[in-house]
């Protein structure tokens, strides 16, 4: 338990020092509107496993009937033998694909199939939500490894690396009428601010401008090619400010904060320690901390004392649920 608070410490510690006045680009806070990955999806069959796929699923009997009689075979008494499975294919296509580029697929089984381990996907296309087929695929399935530390590994979901072939190029419209905007992934008006200042410093001709969606809309320069004037803009460096957020994973004891977390006045006891969160004279047994003192702080004050890792986790949420911890808490 001590090295596990030990590593606690250290990544708060790490986490603090990172969010002090970080520099980070463009591109790393935003997307273009329209430049998105589309998902397509299909259905198929594994065949070729070694008695673990479906024994009575009737489309997986069906498929199998089908497929062979596009292949000139009919074959109408077909005995389960459990080396066949039915499958949900799906996949995601980047922003500028083009036919013939490969993709990796992932399959589920959709039967009884218990592992889908050496099995070969049969081809398969997979269509978009335009019902227009995308993508078709085949190829040897993978299947994730068994890792001690994590337990049994799941084997009727697997991963057909490079199997899927683009047969239907994706056309990514995101300059309209001259003009191209750009999300924040998390929305901040100062982060917005800075973005248009440092945009409208380098490319004054662009015009950015605030959208009443929160967009930021830019003109596109005529006198600059269009990668050239992306390129730049993806790289106008900022300040990002950071929302104050504290994630707790209670499985392996893991917290992580970020952003500048500040606790108001407080008087917490666990166990027998107390901790006094004001500027005021220490009482008895207390551990006494200063004015409006951070996350990292308050976790040194306990770690001195020695504390658990799950009760420092208490002690967040109870001050999160008094509405003394002034961050969003995120709990997995």
């Amino acid at each position: 338990m001590k090295k596990s608070f030990l590593w606690t410490l250290a990544l708060l510690l790490l986490a603090s020092a990172v969010s002090a006045e970080v520099k980070v680009k463009v591109k790393e806070i935003t997307y273009i509107d329209g430049l998105k990955e589309n998902q397509v999806i299909g259905y198929g069959l594994v065949v070729g496993l070694s008695g673990t796929g479906d024994s009575k699923v009737d489309v997986t009997k069906t498929s199998l009937k089908n497929l062979l009689k596009n292949l000139g075979l009919e074959e109408k008494d077909l005995k389960s033998s459990k080396n066949v499975a039915a499958v949900l294919i799906t996949a995601q296509l980047p922003p500028f694909v083009r036919v013939g580029d490969s993709v990796d697929v992932t399959v589920s089984s959709i039967g009884d199939a218990t592992s889908l381990e050496g099995g070969i996907l049969v081809q398969s296309a997979l269509k978009g939500a335009d019902d227009k087929i995308y993508l078709v695929a085949q190829g040897s399935v993978s299947t994730a490894r068994v890792n001690r530390k994590m337990g049994k590994a799941v084997k009727t979901t697997a991963i057909v690396p490079r199997a899927g072939i683009v047969e239907t190029p994706v056309d990514a419209q995101f300059v309209q009428n001259g003009s191209i905007s750009l999300v924040l992934r998390e929305w901040d008006f100062a982060v917005a601010d800075e973005i248009l200042k440092g945009i409208a410093d380098k490319y004054p001709q662009s015009n950015p401008e605030l959208d009443q969606n929160g967009k930021i809309r830019l003109t596109v320069p005529t006198d600059i090619k269009l990668a050239e004037f992306l390129a730049g803009v993806q790289s106008v460096e900022v300040s990002p400010d950071s929302r104050a957020r504290i994630v707790i994973n209670e499985k392996d004891g893991t917290i992580v904060t970020g952003g500048d977390v500040k606790l108001s006045e407080a008087l917490v006891s666990k166990e027998g320690i107390t901790v006094k969160i004001d500027g005021q004279d220490r009482p008895a047994g207390a551990v006494l901390m200063k004015d409006a003192p951070s996350v990292k702080e308050l976790v040194d004050a306990l770690n001195a004392v020695g504390l658990p890792t799950q009760d420092v986790i208490s002690i967040l949420k109870a001050l999160k649920d008094s509405g003394a911890l002034h961050a969003e808490l995120i709990v997995k």
